[in-house]
């Protein structure tokens, strides 16, 4: 959808989208105005702690005035990214992507590393930024590698970031500091190829393409989707450096079907509706109640750091012994398995089905699994993303909030089960006159 607005144009949204970010990260260290939207005297403010009444493990929580940074953020922002994956497609959020920008900043300023290559017919010495090897351990496992740092990220959250304002901000410091040290390495989109967790979520929630995604297969531009390029005088101009072969920002859909019987490619889909699973069904096992999650307390509850070694689990009336430092990521890792076993026995179920009743296609199965796996994730996610503010409005305006993200899920899973690697090949070939 923005492949051919100008780079100039989508620096500066970036760059607006990165400022805003850092305030907000800066607003986690000094906020003297937003928690005086929560105090008791306050009713009329839908954040009010006057409205809270939760029950935590048997007891009530005790519910101080609280600035909104981190509710924001967790129930505003982040719940937002997956429906703009969706509609807006994978090269409209790696044109947009403040992360992006970070890890592109070295490069944009003249600190970028680079190494010395010698041109073997002029003798000339070329210089060019370093990429990481295919063949290295890091490339065959780059899945797996973002995964487990989303998993790790996510376990972080549940335990301290979600409410400790001072832990998320120097979480999200750390994070862009870790994309401005990839730029300085490597070229290219080395951070988002190899380590930005957020990876995950963009190629489950797009590939095979979003609902307004180009398809550059169609009509070959210069500059396909989120192609990397730079701006000249005049105009745009390619700089990809090939830090990864079949390039999603080249031609998602070549990149999608070049990987889509990898193993590590479909283990990661079917564990990611787990990750979802465990990380909500937690809050319902650590406190006894779905109260504690829907009051969005979670984003600003006191003594957490104390709580780590106090116990993880209440379930039949009786909090269990084993401290949450241990529960949480015990959690998660039962529902990723879990999702794993399921998602590979539905998968044989599918496979034999087909095998029977249409074709012996493969690829075909496997993306259809795919498919339906993002489409139940991203459904599942929004049972309880987003839903600590979205309660607070009207019933109208909930209705409709929920309506148009199933909509918008529905349609695009039938448009990517109406792909395939065929019609692709089919789509690809130059078009003759006549």
């Amino acid at each position: 959808m923005l492949s051919s607005v100008p780079e100039r144009k989508m620096l500066y949204v970036r760059s607006l989208l990165l400022v805003a970010w850092l305030t907000l990260i800066m607003s986690l260290f000094w906020d003297p105005y937003s928690a005086g939207l929560t105090g008791p005297v306050k009713e009329t403010s839908p954040f009010s702690v006057a409205h809270h009444a939760v029950i935590v493990q048997g007891v009530e929580l005790r519910v101080e005035p609280y600035a909104l940074g981190t509710r924001v953020f967790w129930t505003i922002v982040i719940p937002i990214m997956p429906l703009f994956l969706i509609v807006f497609g994978y090269e409209a959020w790696r044109r947009v992507c403040p992360l992006s920008l970070a890890s592109q900043i070295p490069g944009l300023i003249g600190l970028q590393r680079y190494s010395r290559k010698v041109e073997r017919r002029t003798g000339a010495i070329r210089k060019t930024p370093p990429v990481i090897s295919r063949q290295s351990w890091l490339a065959r496992n780059s899945w797996y590698v973002q995964f487990g740092l989303l998993f790790i990220g996510i376990v972080a959250r549940i335990l301290v970031i979600n409410t400790d304002r001072k832990a998320m901000a120097i979480a999200s410091l750390s994070i862009i500091s870790a994309a401005l040290l990839t730029g300085f390495l490597w070229g290219g989109k080395t951070w988002c190829n190899y380590f930005c967790p957020a990876n995950i979520v963009q190629k489950i929630y797009t590939a095979p393409g979003g609902i307004l995604e180009s398809h550059p297969h169609h009509f070959r531009p210069k500059l396909p989707q989120s192609m990397c390029r730079k701006p000249t005088a005049e105009g745009d101009i390619g700089a990809c450096v090939g830090c990864v072969a079949n390039c999603g920002d080249i031609d998602l859909q070549r990149a999608y079907w070049s990987v889509v019987l990898d193993p590590q490619l479909r283990n990661v889909y079917y564990m990611f509706f787990g990750l979802i699973i465990g990380f909500y069904g937690y809050y319902y096992l650590y406190a006894g109640n779905w109260g504690y999650y829907f009051s969005g307390v979670w984003t600003h509850e006191e003594g957490i750091w104390e709580k780590l070694h106090q116990p993880g689990f209440y379930l039949f009336g009786q909090a269990w012994r084993m401290p949450k430092i241990c529960a949480a990521p015990l959690t998660l890792a039962i529902a990723c398995t879990s999702s794993l076993g399921l998602g590979c026995g539905l998968e044989k179920l599918y496979r034999r089905w087909r095998s029977r009743h249409i074709s012996r296609s493969e690829k075909l199965t496997i993306h259809h699994c795919l498919a339906v796996a993002a489409w139940s994730s991203f459904n599942c996610f929004y049972l309880f993303g987003g839903q600590p503010n979205i309660i607070l409005l009207p019933e109208l305006a909930r209705r409709i909030i929920d309506i148009s993200i199933v909509v918008s899920s529905t349609i695009w899973l039938c448009r990517a089960l109406q792909q395939n690697p065929g019609r692709y090949q089919q789509e690809s070939r130059p078009r003759t006159a006549g």
